[in-house]
């Protein structure tokens, strides 16, 4: 396939973000405070460093709300209960609850680390019920819930940005900045991009670096960091550690702490051997960042 343009290829991916749409689905509460509030979170969707953890890289599936223990826990959207207490395949005590409303695909809010469920399997709950609290989760050394959702299906494959359907106040959109870190190499390059989000909303969804040339405009090749594809990638080939691993295909992920009072959510990738130009003054380097409000923010470095 002859390499295209850059302008139209960062056209389409503004387009395919579908800026400024809302997600088909039913209309949410938050799980901590049962209204349009948001919540303070700890830990976002996605690449983290675990603070409870002594800084250990994960991928995490969900939000984390810090809370007391004991706090009451709130059904997201009308639903029927499918889990509610300890299962094989969940730590600490869990309730997941189906939503569906066609022509969408069900949604799967699953709310972990409960201290006592108030439903149980198979009941009808409403859109902000009450239906438990919040308990001490086995693996951290703080009380917090943590919140997923699961779009057309109940397993972790399904995990997708919880942001994106939970209430926000859709503020600031990312910030970019990039850089090269390959010593003005030519044929291969290698980028680091660092995205910035307020940390009140951490919602960054998906980051790109496309090379092209400047005299041409071809595009020589695009990487893209999907949050959500990552997660059915990795979680789909059934080995759990490989998801966890800081290094995949060409991108290293790299994440600051992160933590409740954080006045921002920043995230470095380093993308590693991308097609360059026979010469370095016709390299043109361009990235992009997209988050759950349907931002998409660009910038570029030579």
């Amino acid at each position: 396939m002859k390499p295209s343009s850059l302008a139209p290829v960062l056209a389409l991916s503004a387009l395919a973000a579908g800026c400024g749409s809302e997600p088909e689905g039913p209309d949410l509460v938050w799980p901590i405070g049962g209204t349009d509030e948001i919540q303070p979170m700890s830990s976002s969707f996605g690449p983290r460093l675990q603070t409870s953890r002594d800084g250990v890289y994960d991928f995490h599936r969900g939000i984390d709300i810090p809370t007391v223990m004991g706090t009451p826990v709130y059904a997201v959207a009308d639903g029927k209960v499918i889990r509610a207490g300890r299962y094989q395949d969940f730590e600490d005590v869990v309730v997941q609850i189906e939503h569906c409303d066609p022509p969408g695909p069900c949604l799967y809010s699953t709310y972990i680390h409960m201290a006592m469920p108030l439903v149980e399997t198979g009941d009808q709950v409403g859109r902000g019920q009450h239906i438990g609290y919040t308990g001490l989760a086995a693996s951290s050394l703080f009380p917090h819930l943590h919140f997923e959702i699961r779009e057309g299906g109940h397993e972790k494959v399904y995990c997708v940005h919880p942001l994106r359907f939970l209430p926000t106040p859709g503020g600031l959109p990312p910030a970019l900045s990039v850089r090269r870190t390959d010593e003005d190499a030519t044929s291969s390059v290698s980028v680091e991009v660092e995205a910035t989000l307020p940390g009140i909303s951490p919602g960054l969804v998906e980051l790109a670096v496309a090379t092209s040339s400047r005299s041409t405009g071809e595009v020589i090749e695009e990487r893209v960091f999907n949050y959500e594809e990552w997660n059915r990638k990795y979680t789909g080939e059934g080995d759990a550690a490989t998801i966890d691993e800081q290094s995949l295909g060409g991108i290293r992920i790299e994440p600051a702490k992160f933590n409740a009072q954080s006045a921002a959510y920043v995230i470095a990738f380093r993308f590693s051997d991308l097609g360059g130009t026979a010469s370095a003054d016709d390299l043109q380097i361009t990235a992009r960042a997209r988050d759950v409000d349907g931002h998409v923010v660009e910038a570029r470095a030579r």
